[in-house]
């Protein structure tokens, strides 16, 4: 890590920097959304808090030199009130503010777990209430941290569909199935030829359910489906555990014949989501389960974007579930848009990671999602499938039928004229082609 000193070294000192001065020194852009009473000088606070998350002091200590200070201690890039007022009457009595610091790179490493606590907060005598927006890492740190191994273009490998949407189905009900009772679903399931099956985020190496057994069964039944259908299905199981049992779990999974894992990020860390894609072998798919802790205070944390897009994707998740505003959850569609652009949108350095919608999914709103974000993605349903009138292999069919009538460009409801399991399942579920707010 040589070169983050020589880029410290060019740093003029002093308690602000321009942006653009700042990438140039090769420092990490954070941008945080602050609300404080009007009439509160917002300087003094943003230079505390880059300060606290640099140095990470307030008072003179002994030992702090002026080159510390210069080559280690963040500074302020912008402060920008929202609306943009320059005038003090023009502030309303709450006043919103993007805050935008620098901080050096020398002071991270390549480490994780260093990056989120840098960035999400230090001591109470220097921090401030303020949420994390925006992050912008220079292209050496990006490529140490690494992202996915495999991506996009290597999950349509290895399943082997590059022209449509993919499909995915988590077993139903969540716990308490056998390996053997669990196989007998998924190999139901299989025959509808959905793309992948993976374990509930619920469903961990339990008594009833030992992981190497569940992998070794619902393997078989991919394979016996196969033969059926001409088709195997890709079974992803979750190696969720702490510390390096998750490690483990992974490589008795792969072992045991698993060609893909899936891990709770937000259970585990990201650190750990990281390990996990730098040394298993085959692609992770990241579930969001837990994350929501980081992203859902209004005022603190980091946003939906960053927590369950961006993080995720420099971590290396080949595949990441997200969540929407049209199953229940009260997200708004400006942010679960924001998490599927930060997953898959180009990004100097970083393959995309695939996003996969899950949630609420079933044949009457595929057409609102793949209008919204186009085919390169991955439609989840579980009770959609799971809870068909004509059981789940029906409900996966409906799916794929779903998919043709928006490659076709002709409303659900009118393809589904032709089609009896995807009538069945508008029937069922509902149809609904128009998105929130």
């Amino acid at each position: 890590m040589g070169w983050v000193v020589a880029e410290a070294a060019r740093r003029t000192g002093g308690r602000f920097v321009l942006p653009a001065q700042a990438r140039s020194e090769h420092d990490v852009l954070a941008t945080y959304c602050l609300v404080a009473p009007r009439g509160v000088d917002v300087v003094p606070l943003a230079q505390r808090f880059a300060v606290g998350q640099s140095l990470g002091t307030w008072v003179e200590v002994p030992g702090a030199t002026d080159e510390m200070r210069r080559l280690y201690e963040g500074r302020v890039a912008s402060i920008v009130a929202v609306p943009a007022a320059d005038l003090t009457y023009q502030l309303p009595d709450e006043v919103s503010y993007l805050i935008q610091i620098a901080i050096p790179v020398a002071n991270l490493g390549s480490d994780l777990a260093q990056l989120i606590t840098t960035f999400l907060g230090n001591d109470a005598s220097t921090s401030i209430r303020a949420k994390l927006v925006d992050l912008e890492l220079p292209p050496e740190l990006v490529d140490a941290c690494g992202g996915p191994r495999f991506g996009t273009a290597g999950i349509r490998e290895l399943t082997g569909v590059f022209d449509r949407p993919l499909v995915l189905n988590m077993i139903k009900p969540c716990t308490g199935l056998s390996p053997d009772a669990g196989a007998a679903v998924f190999y139901e399931t299989a025959l509808g030829g959905p793309d992948m099956i993976k374990d509930d985020e619920l469903l961990g190496s339990t008594d009833f359910s030992p992981l190497v057994e569940r992998v070794t069964a619902f393997t078989r039944a991919a394979e016996r489906a196969a033969e059926v259908t001409g088709r195997q299905t890709l079974y992803i199981p979750n190696v969720t555990a702490q510390g390096t049992v998750l490690l483990d779990n992974a490589r008795r999974a792969v072992d045991a014949g698993a060609r893909a894992v899936m891990v709770a990020y937000g259970s585990v860390g990201l650190g750990m989501l990281a390990e996990l894609s730098r040394t298993v072998g085959v692609p992770v798919l990241g579930h969001y389960a837990g994350s929501g802790m980081w992203s859902e205070g209004a005022r603190s944390g980091m946003t939906a974007g960053l927590a369950a897009g961006f993080f995720p994707r420099l971590c290396g998740a080949d595949l990441a579930v997200v969540n929407t505003p049209y199953g229940g959850y009260s997200m708004t569609r400006s942010s679960y848009l924001e998490v599927v652009n930060r997953l898959s949108l180009p990004m100097d350095g970083l393959r995309p990671t695939m996003p996969v919608v899950g949630g609420g999914v079933h044949a009457g709103v595929v057409e609102l999602y793949l209008s919204e974000l186009g085919p390169d993605v991955v439609l989840a349903p579980g009770g959609g499938v799971q809870g068909h009138p004509d059981g789940p292999a029906a409900g996966v069919r409906s799916i794929l039928r779903a998919i043709e009538a928006w490659q076709a460009n002709i409303p659900t409801d009118e393809y589904a004229a032709g089609f009896p399991e995807l009538a069945a399942a508008l029937a069922a579920f509902g149809y609904r082609k128009e998105g929130g707010i």
